[in-house]
């Protein structure tokens, strides 16, 4: 199966359901299908070969999940453009994918149109008024004709989701179309999904997950509800009216849905079945929270672009458990999901016994065929043992995984090992802190340093950092405290939520130097 045949056949099965919604339009399957046919035509005949670049910049719009499936028929490979990107950070990712043409939004005509102009043969405007380049009238001008004809097998490459650059210069994992078909079959497994599901995605499309959750959140004929961006009060409304059932948050959207619902009067949510998470764990409390408050089940997933998308899963046992007094459970990211198989292993690439931090190994149909025209780095991450994620864990003796942190976020303080999430995760625990993030800074006696740099909820008062200070000796071992507290109103997130450790560690050393 490739991803081509998710509209294909969902059309055959549910013609006239609504298959996406988004900023006042509402399009059946059967309109997806079509719509995908001519696309996928109409770039064929504009002398595309398959195999060939797409790069597409637009924010979610109802036309995404058509832009996928239209050039998955016609084994063009999507290159997704983050809306955030400088003009140098759009033109290396043409230059590196090699893209001959661009799908471009009106909104973002501004920089990344200028960019594509330049650089790409061929680019299609979402929204323009330019006779023959315009998107709508590119659908016009083409036909109903499904490019199956196309010779494909399932390890073409489907997508090039270029990294966020959080560990260097962005890198394109080239994902398959065999690949994208097991997260697909892997994520309705894990989530109980059902065809008459109604999935929320306020998360880029341009994201690693954005994608996954287009093929995976449409896989079986759900319905998508796309929003441009996140407001907590638009996804409370989107809940109520569309009857939505399923969305995934990263836990600063979890509390500020939970701040409006706190403020306002009550709201019928009661179609909302589960939220699934990620980027980070949450706190016993707030888990608590959101169960009651949403009367809905929590659950966490772990994985890497590299890896496809998810690997493991704290499901919503795991989390109703941990409200009822198992708390170190939501410490965890759960276990393997079914089609992935996970290893714990040291630099010899021996598995660790239960208990030691190691890194992190996937075995997946999922994971990607490597990153794009870089051999070298292709040969150290994607091995024959498996995809070495750069990500270090350990198991318990449950078999559920927690992720210490990166190999390269790892800081050594007079010859100890300090793991930034160990510290994250006892520190997020107060009651007074909305985001931390702890990065590793030089010191001249110890090598390195631990710092948090703390987003409080409120104004941070003169006893606030006291406080952590004491929650934290009473929860870390000596070595693991940090030595300096700095208090922020926001911290650099990027497109799928994360902190950008990065950013936040050269602005402490610019400051230094200072």
């Amino acid at each position: 199966m490739l991803v081509g045949d998710i509209p294909r056949r969902n059309a055959r099965r549910y013609p006239t359901k609504t298959a996406v919604i988004s900023g006042g339009i509402a399009l059946t399957w059967a309109a997806v299908n079509e719509r995908a046919n001519r696309l996928g035509t109409a770039l064929l005949a504009a002398g595309l070969r398959a195999g060939d670049r797409v790069a597409v910049c637009s924010r979610n719009t109802a036309e995404w999940p058509e832009i996928v499936f239209g050039l998955a028929k016609a084994g063009l490979i999507a290159v997704p453009v983050n809306i955030r990107l400088s003009a140098p950070e759009i033109s290396h990712q043409l230059t590196d994918s090699g893209a001959r043409a661009g799908i471009v939004h009106t909104d973002q005509t501004a920089l990344a149109g200028e960019v594509f102009a330049d650089a790409l043969e061929l680019v299609v405007q979402i929204g323009g008024d330019e006779a023959g380049k315009e998107y709508e009238s590119v659908l016009a001008g083409s036909v109903d004709a499904d490019p199956t004809q196309v010779a494909l097998s399932p390890d073409d490459v489907q997508f090039l989701l270029y990294t966020s650059g959080t560990t260097g210069h962005p890198k394109g994992v080239a994902l398959r179309h065999r690949g994208m078909i097991a997260q697909a079959l892997d994520t309705s497994l894990a989530t109980e999904a059902v065809h008459t599901d109604v999935t929320l995605g306020t998360t880029p499309c341009f994201t690693a997950g954005g994608m996954i959750r287009t093929v995976a959140g449409m896989f079986l004929g759900q319905t998508l509800v796309l929003h441009p961006r996140f407001d907590p009060e638009r996804v409370i409304d989107e809940i109520e009216r569309s009857r939505v059932t399923m969305t995934t948050f990263i836990p600063t959207m979890l509390i500020r849905t939970l701040k409006v619902l706190e403020a306002g009067p009550r709201r019928d949510l009661s179609s909302l079945r589960r939220i699934s998470y990620g980027s980070a764990p949450v706190p016993p409390g707030l888990a608590r929270e959101a169960m009651q408050r949403l009367g809905c089940d929590l659950q966490q997933r772990y994985g890497t672009t590299e890896a496809g998308g998810q690997a493991t899963i704290l499901t919503p046992a795991d989390h109703r458990a941990a409200v009822a007094g198992d708390e170190g459970l939501l410490a965890s990211c759960g276990r393997e999901t079914a089609m992935a198989e996970i290893r714990i292993v040291g630099a010899d690439g021996e598995e660790l016994p239960v208990g030691e931090t190691g890194e992190i190994v996937i075995n997946s149909d999922m994971v990607a065929a490597g990153y794009w025209n870089k051999p070298e780095a292709t040969a150290d991450t994607f091995r024959p043992t498996g995809l070495w994620t750069g990500d270090l864990g350990r198991r318990d003796e449950r078999g559920y995984l927690y992720v210490v942190g990166r190999k390269s976020d790892m800081i050594i303080s007079g010859g100890f090992n300090v793991y930034p999430a160990e510290i994250e995760r006892v520190i997020a625990e107060h009651p007074g802190v909305d985001l931390v993030t702890v990065v590793g800074v030089p010191d001249p006696e110890w090598g390195e340093t631990p710092v948090a740099v703390v987003v409080a909820k409120g104004v941070p008062d003169a006893g606030m950092e006291a406080a952590l200070r004491t929650h934290c000796r009473g929860n870390l071992a000596g070595y693991k405290q940090p030595r300096r507290f700095e208090f922020r109103d926001e911290l650099p997130l990027g497109p799928a939520g994360k902190i950008l450790k990065r950013e936040v560690r050269a602005s402490l050393l610019d400051a230094a130097e200072q």
